[in-house]
């Protein structure tokens, strides 16, 4: 049994162990997000399946999309939505009518660049939004941001208001060079934050490691932050075969080689999940943190 095969036959074991547990719903909503040093990492596509493993897990996702130059979630789900993040804003819409629904029922919030224009509205209709973001406690366990990628000023302030900071990168140099700037520039943002990191689009189990430990040391040498391992993707051309189809793997191909691995990492994520959230508050706590860094 060659390496992939042992690591893939850990990885059924453990999905098996996970998946017949019962998640808390005493725990509430908790808010990770998914983010990357640069584009062309996997990021979007890893969020989406991350969500649907989760969702086999039995928690509610809802997946909000954080990129407003390039918002694509939909692309991804293979959903078209008629109204984004903008209209609830405005007042046109509720929550519930903004929300749209995927594949194996995930929730989907388009975002546009309605997230971005929190900031500027008045303050009575800011309170109504707030109101209405706040019915998401009640149909979600889970929300999935899937941020921009780089560095710029939105991503960090999701970052900084998010319960738990998913980090993907993949072997190659350029690749982890950007994500160790992402995690020097969100120290100067944060403090006391812990970076989960993904090595995706891997050959073999060492390439995952070795990726880890040289983002690992030049974190604690030179930023003292502190980052665990949550996980690695293998390089799958059913990827790239499902992006084409417009459908996550997890529904295209569900017995692929990666999506076992994302739901090796969602056994993890359900395990951060129901550990003590960073912050209290859920939805509320989530977006009073986003609206102070606006």
């Amino acid at each position: 049994m060659n390496d992939q095969a042992k690591v893939l036959k850990r990885i059924a074991s453990r999905h098996k162990s996970n998946s017949t547990s019962n998640p808390n719903s005493q725990q509430g909503l908790r808010v990770f997000a998914v983010t990357s040093g640069k584009g062309g990492v996997g990021k979007t596509n890893f969020s989406v399946n991350l969500g649907l493993a989760l969702i086999d897990l039995g928690y509610r996702v809802i997946l909000l999309d954080g990129d407003l130059g390039l918002a694509n979630l939909d692309i991804a789900c293979g959903v078209t939505p008629r109204y984004t993040f903008e209209h609830l804003l405005n007042g046109e819409k509720d929550i519930e009518e903004i929300l749209i629904y995927g594949p194996k029922g995930i929730g989907i919030l388009p975002g546009g660049s309605g997230v971005q224009d929190l900031a500027n509205i008045e303050r009575d209709r800011l309170e109504e939004v707030v109101r209405n973001l706040g019915r998401l406690e009640g149909l979600a366990d889970i929300i999935i941001i899937d941020t921009g990628a780089g560095l710029g000023y939105t991503v960090l302030n999701f970052l900084r208001a998010a319960d738990d900071i998913i980090l993907i990168t993949t072997p190659e140099p350029t690749s982890l060079t950007d994500a160790y700037g992402l995690l020097k520039a969100l120290q100067k943002v944060k403090d006391n934050f812990t970076v989960n990191v993904v090595v995706n689009r891997v050959q073999k189990e060492s390439d995952a490691k070795d990726t880890y430990e040289r983002l690992e040391s030049a974190a604690k040498r030179f930023l003292n932050a502190s980052v665990n391992l949550l996980g690695w993707v293998y390089e799958d051309m059913s990827v790239g075969r499902a992006i084409m189809k417009q459908e996550p793997i997890g529904v295209s191909y569900p017995r692929s080689t990666a999506y076992q691995c994302i739901q090796w990492i969602a056994s993890s994520v359900s395990g951060l999940y129901l550990s003590p959230p960073r912050q209290a508050g859920g939805i509320r706590g989530f977006l009073t943190n986003l609206l102070r860094t606006f």
